[in-house]
């Protein structure tokens, strides 16, 4: 607005101003009824329909140390190397593992004897301390009930027939010097016989007094301790008894615990075995089937190939689980992956077909259909749809070859469409048009929407043919 530049306005001229403004950026749209028509149009990529993704998922091997590969796009047969790993370390690896296989299964087999034989000697064992236990207790029994009472009778015995024998004696004594007395024998004579009787009576006494203190010896002393020594074998072989029948089957019961972890550790070391093997057959990188090896793999619909090449290096590593190559058939065939927006999947219809065009030959619009739409979008708020092509590509569409679809939602003739910028929404949910009335000024009116595109919006009631509305 240089014309304005240098000159006064006064307060009266503002309202003009404005108006002046207003006219300057404003426009007139004629509504009137014509074509209608909504499209959907998105970028697309050639996918395969059908392809084999190379990938390394060991067991428990994680060197993939890479000599060489295979050049992208190579052709290859089925059984073909695409590569080849450096597997001197596994190869050794594997050597070693089968020869402490060896030891740890000779290990085990004796192990498994050794239970075999405790299981045996645990059983014997057991029996012979019951064994030991119950003929004890049978001497004991037999001490009680009869040698102990036999012993007291044969003390009590002792003493009696050692008191007779002083009794015979003493009497005897008594008959000699009787006798004696009445025969009259020599002094010499007397002298010897009556010495003689007089030492068996002292031999008597004496020997009854001995009886009497080992009778007493016997019951106070002896028998005392015998029976306090019987009682206390009787607890220590009753204790060694339930020492035996605790401690051997305890002992048994780990010998049998060690020997299921020795049976485990041998199952674990045969299939870590067995995982090598399978890792080291997995670095025979082969191709699956007869046709071309891509670096890189589909992912999430499209093609990637940024991580493949990273490690595809000679003297690389191979991430494990990494789709680094893919093996495309001879005769597989080319869909196309798009991505539409959450606007453009509200439009989409599975029964509607497309153009599309392929980037290296626009000029030829090739029929495509819809084969699948994914159920639910990716971060980026989008779905993916694949597209199959009705006749046959030409030859130089490859993996990952660019492309537009375009597909006709709706295409209908008399229909009131109006600018999308000539309406304006309410916080309410109406939508109005300044239309323009036979005074010149502009009256806001309240329509109603239909269908949309990204230019037009479809008025379904609001406004008639020939109106004229006023554009920003």
């Amino acid at each position: 607005m240089n014309y304005l530049k240098n000159r006064i306005i006064f307060p009266s001229a503002l309202g003009a101003l404005a108006l002046t403004s207003i006219s300057l950026q404003a426009g007139e749209y004629t509504v009137s009824k014509g074509s209608f028509e909504q499209v959907i149009k998105a970028e697309a990529s050639a996918v395969p329909t059908e392809s084999h993704a190379i990938s390394l998922v060991p067991e428990v091997w994680s060197s993939m140390k890479i000599k060489k590969f295979l050049t992208h796009g190579t052709a290859v047969k089925k059984g073909d190397k695409l590569m080849w790993l450096d597997t001197e370390s596994i190869d050794k690896k594997i050597e070693n593992t089968v020869k402490e296989r060896v030891k740890q299964r000779l290990l085990l087999k004796k192990a498994e004897m050794e239970l075999a034989e405790l299981k045996i000697t645990t059983e014997e064992s057991l029996a012979k301390a019951k064994l030991k236990f119950d003929r004890f207790i049978e001497d004991y029994e037999y001490y009680k009930n009869v040698q102990k009472p036999q012993k007291a009778a044969d003390t009590a015995y002792g003493v009696t027939r050692a008191k007779n024998f002083l009794s015979y004696t003493q009497e005897e004594f008594d008959q000699l010097m009787k006798m004696y007395d009445e025969d009259g024998l020599t002094e010499e004579t007397e002298e010897i016989i009556i010495q003689r009787s007089k030492h068996s009576l002292i031999a008597a006494e004496r020997s009854l007094k001995k009886v009497e203190r080992d009778a007493e010896l016997q019951t106070k002393v002896k028998s005392v301790r015998v029976d306090a020594d019987w009682k206390t074998s009787a607890i220590t072989k009753k204790r060694e008894l339930m020492k035996a029948q605790r401690s051997l089957p305890i002992a048994l019961k780990l010998k049998e615990l060690d020997f299921a972890k020795q049976q485990e550790s041998d199952a674990k070391a045969e299939e870590y075995l067995a995982d090598l093997k399978a890792d080291r057959k997995m670095m025979e990188v082969v191709s699956p089937v007869d046709g071309v090896v891509y670096y890189g793999a589909m992912k999430k619909g499209k093609w990637s190939s940024d991580a493949a090449l990273k490690m595809l290096r000679i003297g690389g590593s191979i991430p494990a689980n990494l789709n680094f190559m893919t093996v495309v058939p001879n005769d597989g065939k080319m869909k196309f992956n798009a991505f539409l927006t959450e606007k453009q999947i509200a439009l989409f219809s599975a029964e509607v077909t497309g153009k599309l065009r392929l980037m290296s030959d626009p000029w030829k619009p090739i029929s495509v259909s819809p084969e699948s739409v994914s159920d639910t979008p990716s971060l980026a708020l989008k779905w993916k749809v694949s597209f199959l092509p009705a006749t046959k590509l030409p030859a130089n569409v490859s993996l990952n070859s660019k492309a537009s679809v375009s597909m006709v939602i709706s295409s209908e003739e008399e229909v009131l469409t109006v600018p999308r910028k000539a309406v304006k929404s309410h916080p309410n949910g109406t939508h109005t048009v300044n239309l323009k009335m036979a005074e010149g000024d502009p009256e806001e009116t309240e329509v109603v929407i239909g269908r949309s595109t990204s230019d037009k919006l479809e008025i379904l009631s609001g406004l008639e043919n020939g109106q004229v509305i006023i554009t920003p």
